[in-house]
């Protein structure tokens, strides 16, 4: 299109011989042009370039900038220059109507055109950005729209002086109000538009979501556990995906399939979650909501991560951790993550039932055996269905604790807990019973039994120091080979108890077995404390004075007994001859009356008072091979 049409009107308005009509008409013209290209052009900017483009070819002018007001202040901000070189970036940085800024103000009150014939010495304009544009006079143009201003158009020519004649004001101000109408209709399309954006965006989110959202609900009727949901997660957002419990330990983590590297989620890990920021970023992301934290480069995690926590009725089950890492966070990432999560606590919820039925139907198998209220066949069957192997020797074990426990016997979760786990990946069989917690523990099959139940001691003594209490004891029973040894094995264990509760003093024996008893255990255990060491110190208290000889009489008795009544193999234990061995044994006769080398009934009364003695800390230490 050319400019001579549009020209004319203002070299007219310049010569004097230009009419209203004929500024009016030009103006009209000019606005066509624009009205023309509000389809054509993409955006505001290219509205306004077109604006100054016309506006200076009417009034002759070299340069303009186009301001437009800013709703939430009331300012006017720099938007678009012409010509090019002007640049609009420079023309974006400024903003006009400030307080020191009297040459807009005026222009705002009169809403009429308002000229400056000489800028450096005008009080009006702000001199700085006067002299550094380079502007000797100036035209500022409002464009009224409803009687308000909604933008200024600033006219000059580059580091001249032009005199700017009613005429071409009258034009500018006809062009300028016009171009408002543009403007705002430019803006109602823009709305439109971007609403019409908005809701396609919005409803392309909704599909998405209600995808992924099926897909995750897919997962729980699917029976999909939680590294299934890490790596719906980890596709669905394209980002390195982990779960981990309450305590922080990780259950499952997942990478889209596409990533080359195995990059996981580090931040609840124990090197980095331990870090003071790392520490206030998590607690700043507590409660059911959750969030986006970092990046935390103080604790070496460049990316940002999008926490979302794991709640079960008010308690915190865990997190549900989405690492930023290949491209930055989503309008629906939150959404997945807060979906997942609730998986996640649905899955854990599920998995507590499971164990909570596995581990009821596990007590209640101990329970049958210990009591044999139920026919073989049928316990064998129960047991085999829960993974447990019939065959497999073990032992009891009955902890209980005595008054001086404050919470009593720990509960049979509790004793599981702290046992070492079976062969075959299980927790230990277990019950409580009345007088406390039932136990049944593996035996080492490649080993002798009474090397087995040793190592059962040593076991159930470490689990003792993890529980804690220091009113527990255990008693352990002999060795059970089938389902129905575990009756006779139950009634063991409580004799053994009755023996170390009533026998034993000060609490330096915790773990009693049957095998340590003997058949004493039957007599003692229906005996209270008084009656048996009344029969001990009946039995040998002429052994019991303190001096060297009676303890040399009684260490050899102990020994002799140990080393199963063999006279050369005590004196072996003990390093002296074999008839040093009979003589003190006839000194023992001598002293106590019991033919402890030739009665079997001596010998047995003599046994008898010696448990005595050792489970009450009376009898002196043997040497270490006699142990």
């Amino acid at each position: 299109m050319g400019t001579g049409g549009l020209l004319e009107p203002a070299t007219a308005a310049a010569g004097g011989s230009s009419t209203s009509s004929d500024a009016y008409r030009a103006a009209l013209r000019a606005f066509g042009n624009v009205a023309e290209a509000l389809g054509e052009v993409k955006d505001l900017d290219g509205l306004l370039h077109l604006i100054a483009m016309r506006i200076c070819e009417l009034t002759g002018v070299q340069r303009c900038s186009v301001y437009l007001r800013d709703e939430e202040t009331g300012l006017f901000r720099g938007q678009v220059g012409h010509p090019g070189r002007v640049g609009d970036e420079r023309i974006k940085r400024l903003v006009a109507g400030v307080p020191a800024d009297r040459f807009t103000q005026e222009i705002v009150e009169s809403k009429r055109p308002v000229v400056i014939p000489n800028a450096l010495d005008d009080p009006r304009p702000i001199r700085s950005t006067m002299r550094a544009w380079n502007i000797r006079s100036m035209l500022g143009v409002p464009m009224v729209l409803r009687g308000e201003v909604i933008g200024i158009v600033f006219l000059d020519n580059e580091d001249e002086r032009h005199a700017f004649p009613p005429s071409v004001c009258e034009i500018a101000s006809t062009f300028a109000d016009l171009a408002a109408v543009a403007i705002s209709q430019a803006r109602m399309t823009a709305e439109l538009r971007k609403s019409v954006a908005t809701v396609a965006l919005q409803n392309q989110l909704l599909r998405r979501a209600a995808a992924m959202d099926d897909r995750l609900a897919s997962l729980v009727l699917e029976g999909g556990d939680l590294r299934d949901i890490a790596v719906a997660v980890a596709e669905l957002t394209g980002k390195p995906t982990a779960i981990h419990d309450a305590e922080h330990r990780r259950l499952a983590a997942a990478v889209p399939p596409w990533f080359d590297d195995e990059v996981l989620p580090r931040l609840l890990e124990p090197a980095y979650r331990t870090h003071p920021s790392v520490a206030e970023a998590l607690d700043g992301v507590s409660g059911t909501r959750g969030g986006v934290i970092g990046p935390l480069p103080a604790a070496g995690l460049p990316q940002r991560f999008l926490v979302a926590p794991v709640t079960m009725r008010d308690e915190d089950c865990g997190r549900l951790v989405i690492m930023e890492y290949g491209s930055r966070f989503g309008a629906l990432d939150l959404h997945i993550a807060r979906r997942a999560a609730t998986n996640v606590a649905l899955e854990l919820a599920a998995e507590r039932r499971a164990v909570a039925a596995e581990w009821d139907a596990r007590a209640s198998l101990t329970a049958d055996l210990i009591r044999g209220t139920r026919d073989a066949a049928s316990l064998e069957r129960r047991a085999r269905y829960l993974g447990v192997d019939p065959a497999v020797p073990r032992v009891l074990c009955l902890i209980t604790g005595d008054a001086s426990s404050a919470d009593g016997a720990p509960s049979a979760e509790a004793v599981s807990a702290v046992l070492p786990r079976t062969a075959n990946g299980t927790g230990v069989l277990a019950a409580s019973v009345a007088e406390g917690v039932v136990a049944l523990l593996d035996l080492e099959a490649e080993t002798s039994t009474l090397e087995a139940i040793a190592d059962a001691r040593g076991v159930v003594e470490r689990a003792l120091e993890a529980l804690g209490g220091s009113g527990l004891a255990a008693a352990i029973s002999t060795r059970c080979v089938e389902p129905a040894d575990y009756v006779r094995a139950y009634g063991e264990a409580r004799q053994v108890m009755s023996c170390l509760r009533s026998l034993v003093q000060g609490g330096e024996m915790r773990v009693l077995t049957a095998d340590d008893l003997g058949p004493g255990r039957l007599l003692l255990a229906s005996s209270n404390r008084a009656d048996a060491l009344r029969f001990s110190h009946d039995a040998l208290g002429a052994l019991l004075t303190n001096d060297d000889g009676t303890r040399d009489l009684l260490k050899t008795l102990q020994v002799f007994f140990d080393s199963g009544r063999s006279v050369r193999r005590s004196a072996l234990v003990l390093g002296v001859h074999e008839n040093t061995i009979r003589y003190r044994l006839a000194k023992i006769e001598e002293a106590t009356g019991l033919a402890v080398a030739t009665s079997s009934e001596d010998q047995l009364s003599a046994q008898l008072a010696l448990l005595v003695l050792r489970l009450g800390g009376a009898l002196p230490a043997l040497p270490e091979a006699a142990t």
